[in-house]
C-alpha cells in the first residue's frame, strides 16, 4: 500500500497536481489548528500586485527616459528569464511522469489518468471560484449575478479547451473566445460594472 501511495503522489506531483497532500490526513492525524496572527506584508510585495505596471512605477520614482528604458529592458529579461525556468521545470516533471507511467500497468495507468484528471478539475473549479470571488467584491456583484458570472466563466473555459487544436492560430482562437465571454458578461453586469470588469480583466491580462 505504501508503495502505491508514493508512486501515484510522485506521478501527480510531476504532473502539477497535489495527490500527496490529498492522501496525507489519512495516513496521519493532522496537528491541532494553531492560530497565528497573518504576517505584515514586506512593502516590496506591491510589486506583485495585478495593478502594479512599469508606467506607474516610472511616474512615481520620476525617471528619465534612459532609466524608463533600463527598466523595461530589465523586467523584459527577467519575464524572459521566468519562462525559461517554467519550461524546464514543465519538461523535467514531464520527463518524470514518462518514466513512472512506464512502469505501470494497463489498469494502473488507466487509474493513474483517472486521478490526475481529478485533481486539475477540482484545481480548476477553485480557481475559477477564487476569481469570481475576486470580481464579486470588486464590482459589489449580487448573488445572482455571482452565479450567472460564474456560469458565463465556467463556459467560456470549456469552449476555449474544446475549441483549441494543435496547430492553429492560439492568440487568435483566445481572443475570439475572450471577445465572446465579455458579450456575455456584459449581459449580467450593469453598465457601470461593466465598465470596470474590462478595465480590470485588461489589467490582468496584460500584467500576466
Amino acid at each position: 500500500m505504501r508503495i502505491w501511495i508514493l508512486i501515484f503522489s510522485a506521478a501527480l506531483f510531476a504532473g502539477g497536481t497535489c495527490l500527496g497532500v490529498a492522501l496525507q490526513p489519512k495516513l496521519a492525524p493532522p496537528p491541532p489548528p494553531v492560530k497565528m496572527e497573518p504576517p505584515t506584508p514586506a512593502p516590496s510585495s506591491d510589486r506583485h500586485r495585478s495593478e502594479f505596471s512599469v508606467h506607474r512605477f516610472a511616474s512615481a520614482l520620476d525617471l528619465t527616459g534612459e532609466q524608463d528604458q533600463k527598466l523595461d529592458e530589465i523586467l523584459g529579461d527577467t519575464h524572459e528569464e521566468m519562462q525559461a525556468l517554467g519550461r524546464a521545470m514543465r519538461s523535467a516533471q514531464e520527463r518524470s511522469r514518462e518514466r513512472i507511467v512506464e512502469i505501470l500497468s494497463p489498469d494502473q495507468k488507466k487509474k493513474l489518468d483517472e486521478l490526475m484528471a481529478a485533481e486539475r478539475k477540482k484545481r480548476s473549479e477553485e480557481e475559477l471560484d477564487r476569481t469570481v470571488a475576486s470580481y464579486k467584491k470588486i464590482l459589489a456583484l449580487s448573488e445572482e449575478q455571482s452565479v450567472k458570472f460564474h456560469a458565463v466563466l465556467s463556459d467560456g473555459r470549456k469552449q476555449r479547451r474544446e475549441g483549441y487544436k494543435p496547430g492553429s492560430d492560439w492568440r487568435q482562437t483566445r481572443k475570439e473566445s475572450r471577445d465572446k465571454q465579455n458579450k456575455e458578461v456584459e449581459k449580467v453586469l450593469s453598465p457601470e460594472q461593466y465598465k470596470q470588469y474590462i478595465n480590470v480583466s485588461e489589467l490582468e491580462r496584460f500584467d500576466r
